[in-house]
């Protein structure tokens, strides 16, 4: 079953990775994170927080950083903060 929030996500973070990345393919699964993407890192890290905040129209604590490090977490949180 498809879910529009994670299917957003990703495609927010894949659009990311291959801008940062010259354009070269990044393939971001749905089970994907910092630790199993090296194109993830903390100044990609940075963008991904500020596009996502803008595509959901959130404006999390500083502490609710540590939920976007992966697309399991963030789309939970998303979720939660949405709902």
């Amino acid at each position: 079953m498809a879910d529009p929030t994670q299917d957003k996500i990703i495609a927010i973070i894949q659009d990311i990775l291959q801008e940062d990345a010259g354009g070269a393919a990044v393939e971001v699964t749905p089970d994907a994170s910092m630790e199993t993407l090296p194109a993830w890192d903390s100044m990609s890290f940075m963008k991904v927080f500020m596009a996502i905040n803008e595509a959901f129209g959130i404006d999390p604590d500083f502490d609710d950083a540590v939920h976007y490090t992966s697309v399991p977490a963030l789309t939970a949180y998303i979720k939660s903060v949405r709902a």
